[in-house]
């Protein structure tokens, strides 16, 4: 069974620095990583559609409505919690996928930043990988755990 994951996690952070393009970069290896391996998989990436520091959207209500459609329309929410502490968005993302009881996978390559990250967040994420291949390794237990037991 096909199922769609919507990648969460913070853009307008990185706006005006060096690392402009990280919320792209990171969005671009999991399909990458997902193409490979995972063919009943679908990504849903925000930056596909709005970038920040592109004038595609006329308000940032445009955005936020799309974006928490995109949620609701998704089956689960792989949430990058990098900078999660600077993303009121991504905060709400991940609400709102709880909200609706969409499970919610968090990944986090510097495991130190987790103290960084609210209690509640926490509670509203089902299961967190850290460390090195954080993200591969949230991508394959949403694979075992989310999609492999319905094929």
């Amino acid at each position: 069974m096909n199922r769609t994951i919507y990648l969460a996690g913070a853009m307008s952070c990185y706006f005006n620095t060096k690392q402009h393009d990280y919320p792209k970069k990171w969005r671009e290896d999991a399909k990458e990583y997902v193409k490979k391996l995972y063919e009943d998989i679908t990504l849903i990436s925000p930056t596909d559609f709005y970038e920040i520091g592109k004038n595609y959207h006329k308000t940032e209500t445009e955005v936020m409505r799309f974006d928490l459609r995109m949620v609701r329309e998704s089956d689960i929410v792989l949430c990058n919690l990098r900078d999660l502490h600077s993303s009121l968005g991504t905060s709400d993302e991940i609400l709102y996928a709880f909200i609706s009881g969409k499970p919610v996978i968090g990944f986090l390559e510097d495991e130190s930043e987790i103290k960084n990250i609210h209690p509640w967040k926490i509670e509203q994420i089902d299961r967190i990988e850290t460390g090195e291949d954080a993200m591969k390794r949230a991508i394959d237990y949403i694979y075992r755990y989310y999609v492999d037991r319905y094929n």
